[in-house]
């Protein structure tokens, strides 16, 4: 009788294991940048829904929102004028404060705000960055807020 062992050897099983924590890291890394992109994605978008937000408010009620930019204990807000609250405190329609910490507000067109005289504006920026990249929020004269993604070669 001729008995033969079968099976992986130490090596194998090594290689095998190497193979699958590089993989898994790999995938852990694009996790991660998934993420990011994510939350840039959904601040922006979050931002762009506040923005139209005090832009109909200024055109129904022929008021002006005037966008104030405060920063506190490394977070940031934004508070329109008419906000008689303390600002970045609380839940208040005439505030945006972002969910994620790691958004930070880069640049802002100082000035910038919505007027209730014929849908106008104060044409400017808002430009927000994180880990995943950069989004800039682009508002017209006419009040037209649109989203744009910064690159490189591609400035918006």
């Amino acid at each position: 009788m001729h008995n033969t062992i079968r099976g992986f050897s130490l090596i194998e099983m090594m290689v095998v294991l190497i193979i699958i924590a590089i993989l898994s890291g790999g995938g852990l890394y694009g996790f991660q940048q998934w993420q990011h992109q994510q939350r840039l994605w959904q601040t922006t978008h979050q931002l762009s829904q506040y923005l139209h937000h005090l832009r109909s408010d200024a055109n129904r009620h022929n008021r002006d929102h005037l966008l104030l930019l405060f920063q506190r204990h490394g977070r940031w807000c934004l508070v329109s004028q008419n906000c008689s609250d303390m600002p970045c405190t609380g839940d208040n329609q005439w505030q945006f404060i972002p969910h994620f910490k790691e958004i930070s507000l880069v640049e802002m067109t100082q000035g910038l705000g919505f007027y209730g005289v014929m849908n106008t504006a104060r044409p400017g920026h808002i430009l927000l960055s994180s880990a995943a990249g950069q989004r800039k929020l682009i508002i017209s004269a006419w009040g037209r807020i649109r989203i744009c993604s910064v690159k490189e070669n591609n400035p918006c």
